[in-house]
């Protein structure tokens, strides 16, 4: 007789074919004006990315120049981390979020910048996964949003 409970394969996965993972998403608030958040995050990137959440670690250096966020490390090593698929005057940041610096695997990242009174909301979506299996290992290798984002709150002065 077959058992009563089904026991799962160990080879298998609970995931089924053909899906997509869930969005990563983080929010911060920070004392500054629209313009000079979305300043801190795009031109200030290399002052509060944290090294634990890149490539290279210690004496890299995070940065866009040319429509491209990449790293690059004191010895000249670089890794692209996305390219900038648009913005809105400060107000929003599209990133096409590169999986393992592969363009041709990139996911979406959205970044937008909500002013406020005295203070601005950064929220951060990270979706656009490839189905199946290969979108959870994009999701598994995207940074670690929280971190990110409570390192650059601190820098523009937020609370931490």
């Amino acid at each position: 007789m077959d058992s009563l409970f089904s026991h799962r394969d160990a080879g298998s996965t609970d995931r089924e074919p053909g899906t997509k993972p869930g969005p990563l998403t983080a929010e911060v608030t920070v004392p500054r004006t629209r313009d000079e958040s979305f300043a801190g995050f795009t031109d200030g990137i290399h002052l509060w990315w944290p090294v634990d959440q890149t490539r290279f670690g210690d004496g890299t250096h995070p940065e866009f120049t040319s429509g491209e966020l990449f790293e690059e490390d004191a010895a000249g090593n670089s890794a692209s981390w996305a390219t900038v698929a648009g913005e809105t005057s400060g107000g929003e940041l599209e990133l096409r979020w590169h999986y393992l610096g592969n363009p041709n695997l990139s996911s979406r990242v959205v970044v937008t910048f909500t002013a406020g009174r005295g203070s601005t909301q950064v929220s951060l979506v990270h979706d656009g996964w490839t189905d199946g299996e290969l979108g959870h290992e994009q999701r598994a290798a995207a940074p670690n949003w929280a971190a990110v984002m409570a390192s650059y709150r601190r820098f523009m002065g937020g609370a931490s």
